[in-house]
């Protein structure tokens, strides 16, 4: 199974997008609210699953193929919106409350109740109402999470970190020599023509880059 290791592999997941679903949000509270990663990358548990905190409840693993690794240690999901427990508004608010995206996304994680820590952090979604779709299912490493705690959730919304440069375009040296040594009105002419030329330029390459983002 794919492990996320940083932003750049949660986008090209897919996961929780796009709106309505409520994945990104629900992964934000977790790792803000739900996990403290220490030292030594292990995931000490802030909430309880075994208590039915935030909607936790047992995720018993019965599918066939199974979706995760049988393992010794019990998992549990959280993200149901029809049962959310006291999950926050901004991660419920775009539930419908019909059969759509809007209640897909979930987080598994592996609990070792004893010692009060997360082994494993998966997302996944809903193939169907009853269904996890194994294809979109993924292991959230520490590093992840961590990255996702030092950020606003509105940054990680947004997905500030993965804007393009700013475009720069420099002045021809031509334009600035008739610039400084205009005596005349034509002089001021053609240095508003070169302006309104440089204008255009700008105005086509951020068309082209809109363009770009919607076809995308």
């Amino acid at each position: 199974m794919e492990t996320l290791n940083n932003l750049s592999d949660l986008k090209e997941s897919g996961f929780g997008r796009p709106p309505p679903r409520h994945g990104l949000n629900l992964l934000w509270w977790f790792a803000h609210e739900c996990v403290q990663i220490d030292s030594n990358q292990q995931m000490a548990a802030l909430c309880y699953p075994e208590n039915g905190c935030f909607g936790f409840h047992r995720f018993y693993n019965r599918d066939r193929p199974k979706l995760l690794p049988p393992i010794n240690l019990p998992y549990y999901e959280v993200g149901n919106l029809h049962n959310p427990g006291s999950l926050p508004y901004y991660v419920i608010e775009n539930y419908t409350g019909y059969l759509d995206d809007s209640n897909c996304d979930r987080i598994i994680v592996s609990y070792n109740w004893r010692w009060k820590k997360f082994d494993r952090v998966y997302v996944t979604r809903h193939s169907d109402q009853k269904n996890f779709d194994p294809n979109c299912t993924r292991q959230i490493s520490p590093e992840l999470i961590k990255t996702i705690k030092e950020m606003r959730r509105a940054e990680f919304l947004s997905e500030r970190r993965n804007q393009p440069q700013s475009v720069h375009i420099e002045m021809p040296h031509s334009v600035l020599t008739e610039t400084s040594n205009c005596p005349n009105k034509n002089c001021w002419i053609g240095v508003g023509c070169a302006i309104g030329v440089i204008f255009l330029i700008i105005m086509t390459v951020v068309l082209l880059f809109i363009f770009g983002k919607i076809k995308s």
